[in-house]
């Protein structure tokens, strides 16, 4: 049995297979019914959220530049009934054809009102903390070091070691506080 014979039938697996400007060529069986209501001729007319698509044509891009490595990305797909699921696409690409094998993990509209909003506010919170509690003290270390370099004196040096000790010790606590409330939360 091949792989593309396991790939066309499977019954868990959406499997696409698309030129470099997205047209779509084949595809199997549970694509088909998946997005028969909207009949896409290219795959980004599937992504129904327009960051999705965006980070679903970054994904298609970086596939394509370091290619035969596969990208992956999560994006909703448009459904029957107005409804929207989550996906997630492996996308390889071979030759002058670009593949992209997903799997369906959420009907985003099963989610109540209630656990969007604390999803939401889980997600905004943790942008927060990469933003400000994580990415602060990476970019001090880096500044640190470049000082550290071109410093001379061995006094000035030690001072700007021990800076540098006290933003890995902050960058510790960000990323353990962070572990922590993810474990809390799931």
């Amino acid at each position: 049995m091949s792989l593309l014979f396991i790939l066309e039938n499977n019954l868990d697996l959406f499997y696409v297979v698309t030129d470099l400007e997205g047209n779509i060529l084949t595809n199997n069986s549970l694509f088909k019914s998946y997005v028969s209501h909207i009949q896409p001729k290219k795959i980004t007319d599937i992504v129904d959220i327009e960051t999705d698509r965006e980070d679903f044509i970054d994904a298609i891009k970086k596939a394509i530049k370091q290619s035969p490595d596969p990208a992956r990305v999560y994006a909703r797909t448009k459904h029957k009934n107005l409804s929207e699921r989550f996906n997630v696409w492996n996308i390889f690409v071979i030759g002058d054809r670009i593949t992209f094998i997903g799997i369906q993990l959420v009907d985003v509209t099963s989610i109540t009102s209630h656990e969007y909003q604390r999803q939401r506010a889980l997600l905004d919170e943790f942008r927060f903390m990469l933003s400000h509690e994580i990415r602060q003290p990476f970019s001090s270390i880096n500044s640190l070091t470049k000082m550290l370099r071109d410093t001379p004196s061995e006094s000035e040096k030690i001072a700007l070691l021990e800076m540098i000790d006290a933003c890995v010790n902050k960058l510790d606590e960000a990323i353990k506080t962070l572990v922590n409330k993810a474990a809390r939360e799931i």
